[in-house]
């Protein structure tokens, strides 16, 4: 079945939600982890399922994480230039970015103190 999934990611001024439409044997489950194929910067990375939606029209979405959510405050990249390395990088492998790069209003970054505080 064909699966559409979602994936974020985010520097501190910067986020993208990226989509991809899957084929998978099984619908994943909220906690499970899922790995994409990424030829230029690797599969390293689980991104974990957070929500799974099965729409009227028979379709489903699967949304993660944001990639490696930097101490909980919103943001997977404090380089500018590794963000737009790692969103080329999905582009290449399928990945679209139907609203574009956008600003982040997720990073929380104003409302902790250097400990994190």
């Amino acid at each position: 079945m064909d699966i559409q999934f979602s994936i974020w990611l985010a520097t501190k001024t910067r986020w993208a939600h990226l989509t991809k439409t899957i084929p998978m044997a099984v619908v994943p489950r909220v906690g499970e982890f899922m790995k994409f194929d990424n030829a230029e910067v690797g599969d390293y990375f689980a991104w974990k399922v957070t929500q799974v939606t099965y729409l009227e029209s028979g379709a489903i979405e699967v949304w993660t994480e944001l990639l490696d959510n930097v101490e909980e405050c919103g943001y997977s990249f404090e380089n500018e230039e590794e963000f737009d390395e790692y969103l080329k990088s999905y582009a290449a492998e399928g990945w679209l970015c139907p609203h574009g790069v956008g600003q982040n209003n997720h990073y929380k970054g104003a409302h902790h103190g250097p400990s994190g505080a």
